[in-house]
């Protein structure tokens, strides 16, 4: 190879690194705002359903999840734990892609 082909090869290296940094910040700073936004939206739905606590349980504290109204908070507590192992499945097989992708190219 000539010397400006190998200098050319460099630059395009270098872009794709750059380029790949780029969609790693964005990347992190979208999953960042989503794990913000996620317990802002929980308190917002669950105001509504906030009631005083009980002073005293005398049969201990399965009674406090069977009183009314704590349904609300056992589904909304499931849905966000779906959420986040659904959000997390994703982004790992969205890194595994990238990172096979990468490899192909390379080789």
């Amino acid at each position: 190879m000539t010397g400006t082909m190998e200098v050319r090869i460099q630059k395009i290296h270098s872009r794709t690194r750059q380029y790949r940094a780029r969609c790693e910040a964005r990347q992190l700073c979208f999953l960042t705002a989503c794990s913000l936004l996620l317990p802002a939206c929980m308190v917002l739905l669950m105001r509504g359903e906030l009631s005083p606590g009980v002073a005293a349980v005398a049969d201990g504290y399965g009674a406090v999840l069977l009183q009314d109204g704590a349904g609300a908070y056992i589904v909304i507590g499931l849905l966000t734990f779906a959420l986040g192992v659904a959000a997390t499945v994703l982004y790992i097989r969205l890194k595994d892609k990238a990172a096979r992708t990468v490899f192909m190219n390379n080789t």
